[in-house]
């Protein structure tokens, strides 16, 4: 299992876990690149968990716009997963300061939503991109 943060160690904080490819490869792209994770929410009260199916070449588009904002402190990196059952926007001041944006849906396509925002600095974001690089070292696209 391979994990990325983003935000605090116990409050104010995203965490997806990601417990491995769905099934074995057979050579079909979309049925290679599907990874089972947990998301797990911790923003002001509210805490929450939920499974959900990824696939690893949204994880590799966003790690690459991830990596441009911490390079550039400006602009901002979404990820919008295809089951919709997450979706995060960051976006930077300029100055090391970023808000994270987030709307997570529990459920694929009935669940409950919930709607958050997590304040990082950059240097919160080096390390997300980070254990967000070694996900995919051990998680890549299967081609």
């Amino acid at each position: 299992m391979q994990s990325f943060v983003f935000g605090g160690e116990e409050y104010e904080r995203l965490e997806i876990v990601v417990q491995g490819y769905e099934r074995a490869a057979t050579g079909e792209f979309y049925d290679d690149n599907w990874l089972s994770v947990v998301v797990s929410v911790h923003c002001g009260g509210f805490r929450g968990r939920f499974t959900a199916a990824f696939l690893t070449s949204e994880l590799e588009s966003f790690h690459g716009k991830l990596a441009s904002l911490y390079e550039t402190l400006t602009g901002e990196a979404q990820f919008q997963t295809l089951e919709e059952q997450l979706s995060l926007t960051l976006k930077c001041d300029g100055r090391g300061q970023l808000q994270l944006q987030g709307e997570a849906l529990d459920q694929l396509g009935v669940g409950n939503r919930l709607s958050f925002k997590i304040l990082i600095d950059q240097t919160q974001l080096e390390s997300s991109v980070r254990s967000l690089a070694s996900t995919l070292r051990a998680y890549p696209v299967r081609t």
